[in-house]
């Protein structure tokens, strides 16, 4: 091996010793002493370990120095985090332990990956060549596997050699290492009395106290990137505040609603603010809850809502996807990869929120086909135990909030407590919902013409309630004059271009509804609406109470109400049209599921049989004709008694749908005025005159 001369410059080198008994820092050569370079050759000679490059390896050497470093020779950034770290975890009575004990078997726990390297090259300028090593910070394969390496340690620890194993998971580490440790230290990712002291180290100044939270979310090569030549304790701090903003994903003007007000996340929301609570309380991570996974259809907000839960809790969020971890080459070791740095760095900045969107991408292992099982498994498997260490301890203080479109794609393993325990829908918002995001997003304008705004937006997704503020804002703009409530009415009911006889058939289908509902009557009729640029474009809502537990009665109701539209067109127009089936939200469809399922889920037909779920019900009446005949039967029946109550009220459907063409948006108080006014007389019989 060649020795570096006294006089020369410092030498670097690119290649390591094999079992690690070097590694470089990861911003250049580590100083080693004269004695741990003599101590590496033997024992490589003893155990016949050859360079792998087939050379000698070259040190650079300098005397050994455990005093503080004198004035004009401070140590670099990276050295004073890292000694800082370790001398607030290690205290003084452990430290001469380890200097001096035999055979002694130690596991260190760092915040992240990146700490590994730093921490063993500090830990054996420490310590000395006496410490066999076990760094791992899982870039490689063997990384991954604790079933590598067991025997190496426990004949170190036979020999009386002392054995230290460092990594962000212990789980990764040798399992005869962790399951001899004598000691375990952990790092924790730096606090303000550690950076403090790394100030103090690296400039000779430690500067006013530090806030503890202020490198929370920052990675080591993010605190370090901080620590410049010639920079002053505040401007350090300064950059390590405005690095742990970008990297929190934090927007120090970005408006979000509070929590306690955003009533529109219905049971969501209740979860989130006892949360809160218990974070404000302080109560200990074994009482606090480990997750949640929200499901909605898009546009409600679900990645907005773990910011407002991130804000509520006063934590910092972390946000990814789980096409986040394809972005290199979809390798499975490199997904593998990707998914554990990203909840390495929940862990280095715990306790925190980590975000996990579009949580569906990672599939049901009952539904994998074996082609794609071999790929897959593996990741759910990975996912699956990391989520599980928040009863095991590395992923302490990582509340996970997951997030979905397609709940039903959700493995069930993802929902079994300690993971994502609670599962909750959010639903799109009902009127004070909708009221509520529309005074965020337009908040200038007064309530009580928000209200009617909300009336006509009810049920639309939290997405189009702020497109619509938007585009209201647009037409005021290019009017030229400031923003009003004419503005956001005129967003709301800009219609296509449809012709005139299209648009007088659809207000006539509309009225159908709305009358067939109050002459039932069924529900309350909150309003009716055609050409809206929010949600359905034609529509009349009405509040059902008391539908949680339907009859059958009340199943044919909503089913006469669903058809009287096609009602309404046959008796004015003299047929209907085929807008109201096609799909499976038209009217035809909504109507056949019901009375299908009234047969073969709900028990309410002749026979009490189960044979499907709702969802299932239409795909199930294709294959039973003689079920199939009678539920034509009940809906021929329904349709007829849609037909008599239209032709009964066939005055009120038209005078409804004439307001309905001119003002395009009628209250539900204003529809019931109008059915009032021309309700069909009642008709009297004459008592015959007696004789």
């Amino acid at each position: 091996m060649k020795k570096a001369k006294a006089d020369a410059p410092p030498q670097t080198t690119n290649r390591i010793v094999p079992e690690r008994l070097i590694d470089l820092q990861a911003n250049g050569p580590i100083i080693l002493d004269q004695s741990f370079h003599q101590a590496t050759r033997s024992y490589m000679d003893k155990h016949k370990i050859a360079d792998p490059d087939g050379a000698d390896v070259e040190l650079e050497t300098e005397e050994a120095d455990p005093k503080p470093p004198a004035r004009g020779r401070r140590p670099l950034g990276l050295a004073a985090v890292v000694g800082a770290a370790f001398e607030a975890a290690v205290p003084p009575l452990l430290r001469r332990r380890l200097h001096h004990a035999k055979a002694l078997s130690v596991v260190v726990q760092v915040p992240s990956p990146a700490w590994v390297a730093p921490v063993a090259a500090h830990f054996r300028k420490q310590f000395g060549s006496r410490w066999v090593q076990e760094a791992r910070d899982g870039s490689i394969r063997a990384d991954h596997q604790s079933s590598i390496g067991s025997s190496k340690i426990s004949q170190a620890l036979s020999q009386g050699h002392c054995v230290v194993g460092i990594a962000a998971d212990p789980a990764i580490l040798p399992r005869a290492l962790v399951a001899a440790a004598d000691i375990t230290i952990r790092l924790a990712t730096p606090n303000g009395t550690v950076l403090r002291a790394a100030i103090a180290r690296f400039g000779g100044r430690a500067g006013d106290e530090i806030e503890d939270g202020l490198a929370a979310g920052l990675d080591l090569d993010e605190i370090v990137s901080a620590f410049r030549p010639g920079s002053g304790p505040q401007r350090i701090v300064d950059r390590l505040a405005a690095a742990a903003s970008r990297v929190r994903g934090e927007a120090p003007n970005e408006r979000l609603p509070a929590l306690a007000d955003a009533i529109e996340y219905g049971p969501a929301r209740v979860w989130g603010l006892q949360l809160a609570h218990d974070v404000a309380l302080k109560a200990s991570w074994a009482e606090l809850q480990k997750g949640i996974l929200v499901h909605s259809e898009p546009g409600l907000g679900k990645s907005l809502y773990a910011r407002i839960l991130s804000r509520a809790c006063g934590l910092p969020i972390i946000s990814t996807s789980v096409a986040d971890w394809f972005k290199s080459r979809g390798y499975l070791d490199d997904v593998i990869r990707a998914m554990r740095e990203v909840f390495d760095r929940a862990e280095a900045m715990a306790p925190c929120i980590l975000f996990l969107d579009e949580i569906d991408s990672v599939p049901n292992r009952l539904t994998l086909d074996s082609r794609n099982a071999d790929y897959w498994t593996p990741i759910c498997n990975d996912l699956l135990t990391r989520l599980d260490n928040a009863l095991s301890g590395t992923r302490r203080g990582v509340i996970v909030v997951g997030a979905t479109n397609n709940f039903n794609a959700i493995d069930p393993a993802l929902l079994r407590p300690g993971r994502l325990e609670v599962a909750v829908e959010i639903e799109r918002p009902d009127l004070a919902g909708t009221l509520n995001i529309l005074k965020f997003h337009a908040g200038e304008l007064s309530e009580p013409d928000l209200a009617e705004i909300a009336a006509m937006a009810v049920r639309s997704t939290g997405a189009e309630i702020m497109h619509l503020v938007r585009e209201g804002r647009r037409i005021a703009r290019h009017a030229g004059h400031a923003f009003c409530i004419d503005d956001l009415r005129a967003a709301m009911l800009q219609g296509d271009d449809t012709s005139a006889a299209a648009d007088w058939r659809t207000c006539v289908h509309e009225a159908g509804h709305a009358v067939a509902a109050i002459a039932i009557p069924h529900g309350s009729v909150l309003h009716c609406i055609v050409g809206a640029r929010s949600g359905s474009p034609n529509r009349t809502m009405i509040d059902i109470e008391g539908e949680d537990l339907p009859t059958r009665g009340t199943i044919e109701d909503r089913v006469v109400v669903l058809l009287a539209g096609r009602s309404a067109e046959r008796a004015i127009l003299g047929s209907e049209c085929a807008g109201g089936g096609g799909e499976e939200t038209s009217d035809v469809a909504i109507a056949t599921r019901d009375i299908a399922s009234l047969h073969m889920s709900w028990g309410l037909g002749p026979s009490a049989i189960y044979l499907a779920s709702p969802s299932e019900a239409l795909e199930n009446l294709k294959l039973d004709y003689a079920l199939r005949a009678r539920v034509d039967a009940d809906l021929t029946r329904l349709q007829k008694r849609a037909d008599a109550l239209v032709a009964r009220h066939r005055k009120a459907v038209l005078a409804v749908a004439e307001a309905l063409r001119a003002r395009r948006y009628l209250a539900g108080y204003v529809v019931q005025e109008i059915f009032d006014t021309n309700r069909p007389r009642r008709t009297t019989r004459k008592r015959a005159s007696p004789c």
